[in-house]
């Protein structure tokens, strides 16, 4: 699979305006969200990042196509009563099944950020195991936890680290900023995981004298995959 995907999926559509501030913005305002006293934690950044995407994948990909569970998705349940999301029309949202879908999936952004801050393409890990540990996750004591070492991992699991920056991506998406003297264009739903996962190759360039590009990609890639899967309601709350 290429990893080294040019241009934006949007740049000749009505909303290209609109998209292109809202990746700017979000690039910008989650690493800014994140500072503390001019200082990140590279897992958290990475994992952040990682969440929105996921989650941004399974917002625009039922945007397109409402879920029908048994029909284009498939619902998995745990001894707590909490949902989740599968199905192979999910996972293409992360993983491009074409060369066409390249530029707009977060396996291939993220992993051509891999790439740019040294990861030898032999050396890339396996998107085929994030996605069995992720699933082995589900219901258990190591859910919203990356398969990387301790030192690395984010300091909030994932599901609570979304609910912290998915506001942000909202507010990005939609080009209203508190305290600014402007609006900018709103992002339709439908662009929000391609703009989430052209967001996600630079995050990994950014850490790599802290955090090894295979580590920030299993980390980002593993907290994509389980927030994809998670119930809005349960994100979000009760709209």
């Amino acid at each position: 699979m290429r990893t080294d995907a040019v241009g934006l999926p949007w740049q000749k559509t009505p909303n290209a305006v609109a998209c292109n501030f809202a990746l700017g913005h979000l690039i910008q305002n989650v690493q800014r969200s994140l500072t503390v006293d001019g200082r990140i934690h590279a897992g958290t950044y990475i994992s952040a990042v990682g969440a929105i995407a996921g989650y941004a994948a399974q917002r625009t990909l039922f945007a397109e196509s409402p879920p029908v569970v048994g029909v284009n998705i498939n619902r998995a349940g745990v001894a707590s009563g909490e949902q989740y999301w599968f199905g192979d029309t999910l996972n293409y949202m992360l993983v491009p099944k074409s060369e066409a879908e390249v530029n707009r999936c977060v396996w291939s952004m993220a992993a051509g950020g891999a790439v740019s801050a040294g990861l030898q393409v032999q050396q890339m890990p396996k998107f085929e195991w994030m996605f069995e540990y992720v699933a082995s996750t589900i219901g258990g004591p190591n859910e919203g936890k990356s398969s990387v070492a301790a030192r690395h991992q984010a300091h909030l699991p994932a599901r609570d680290l979304l609910k912290a920056v998915w506001p942000v991506a909202v507010m990005c998406f939609s080009g209203k900023f508190p305290g600014a003297n402007r609006d900018y264009p709103a992002a339709p739903v439908i662009w929000w995981s391609a703009i989430a996962a052209q967001a996600s190759n630079r995050p990994i360039r950014d850490v790599r004298n802290v955090l090894p590009p295979h580590i920030a990609l299993t980390l980002l890639m593993e907290s994509a995959i389980y927030c994809s899967k998670l119930d809005q309601l349960r994100v979000e709350g009760a709209k």
